[in-house]
């Protein structure tokens, strides 16, 4: 199943709120996908920037044209992702976010999207370089956050975005899908 089927049929809050932003040309500059460790915080942020910037969208992302596969790979050049999942993000990272968006987008379509995944590893220079940016946003620059702990965040961070949250998928439901796909029912729980 594509991710499109995913997130319309276990996410629906997420879904419609975004697909009705994209059908009405009303999307906000930052949104902050915020859940549980297990939640799928960066497909959907990659599925957002996806469906904000995909050739076909419907008006989500098609997930097959080359502007979706090329920010998969990474290599859309008005696209920039930064991981905090590994190593916390630095004030440099985020001065090279705003460096590379103040310059006009490469890209034909002039738009321009970046994620911050799990946002609450930023250290307090990084926090503060992102708040001025999100205060005030570029024309046709989008941030994407994520976050698997809301509190950690600056409520200045949180109340300039449009937050969304994440639902869990039920415990039986994955062990279900996993037993489907052929794990056996041990390594399932």
């Amino acid at each position: 199943m594509k991710f499109a089927g995913y997130l319309e049929n276990k996410q629906p809050l997420v879904w419609k709120t975004f697909s009705h932003a994209l059908e009405s040309h009303r999307l906000a500059h930052a949104y902050l996908l915020s859940g549980e460790a297990g939640a799928p915080l960066k497909e959907t942020a990659f599925f957002l920037a996806k469906s904000i910037l995909c050739d076909h969208p419907d008006p989500m992302a098609d997930e097959t044209c080359l502007t979706c596969t090329r920010i998969e790979h990474r290599t859309y050049a008005d696209f920039i992702f930064l991981d905090g999942e590994e190593n916390s993000i630095k004030k440099d990272d985020v001065q090279e976010i705003l460096g590379d968006f103040s310059k006009t987008p490469l890209e034909d379509k002039g738009i321009m999207v970046y994620i911050i995944h799990l946002v609450e590893n930023m250290t307090v220079e990084a926090v503060n370089s992102l708040l001025k940016f999100l205060e005030e946003p570029n024309k046709n620059t989008y941030a994407i956050l994520t976050t698997q702990n809301e509190a950690r965040l600056l409520p200045t961070i949180v109340s300039r975005c449009e937050s969304m949250r994440m639902l869990l998928a039920p415990r039986d439901e994955v062990i279900a899908e996993a037993k489907a796909m052929g794990v056996d029912e041990k390594d399932a729980e």
